[in-house]
């Protein structure tokens, strides 16, 4: 296995953590809650929805021997989407607990930006933070 594996599964580790909580928290409230990374439309939408895109990663920490990538600059684009009906309280609530979870694993928070349209609420944030290849993202169980 290459040495930079790391890499390309600290998305995947973000995001499960993201999904896992969100659900545990949320999940009785809003049974029909969905936390996703794909961006193609699906045919019978869900709300509230948790789109979680992540920007092009940058390596930071080079060193000397230049052969392996010793750590990350990772950004995360986070959009809450509701109902028009659900409102914003509920954007807000969801966003609130996707925040709790993003400031867990130590990212910096850009604060939300409200948008609504005729049909829903939206609120879209991004975090970022510089990750090591031998960081430990998270200790604290799922509650």
């Amino acid at each position: 296995m290459s040495s930079n594996q790391w890499i390309f599964d600290i998305q995947t580790t973000v995001f499960s953590r993201i999904k896992s909580v969100c659900t545990a928290k949320l999940v009785s409230k809003y049974p029909d809650i969905t936390v996703t990374m794909d961006s193609h439309k699906v045919t019978t939408a869900k709300y509230p929805s948790v789109y979680v895109h992540f920007l092009q990663p940058t390596e930071v920490g080079k060193d000397l021997d230049g052969q392996t990538v010793n750590a990350i600059y990772l950004t995360a684009q986070i959009e809450v989407n509701v109902t028009q009906a659900q409102g914003m309280v509920v954007a807000n609530e969801v966003s609130s607990v996707v925040l709790d979870i993003m400031k867990e694993m130590r990212f910096v928070a850009t604060m939300p930006e409200f948008q609504d349209t005729d049909a829903s609420y939206r609120t879209i944030s991004r975090y970022a933070r510089t990750i090591g290849n031998t960081e430990t993202l998270f200790e604290v169980p799922i509650v």
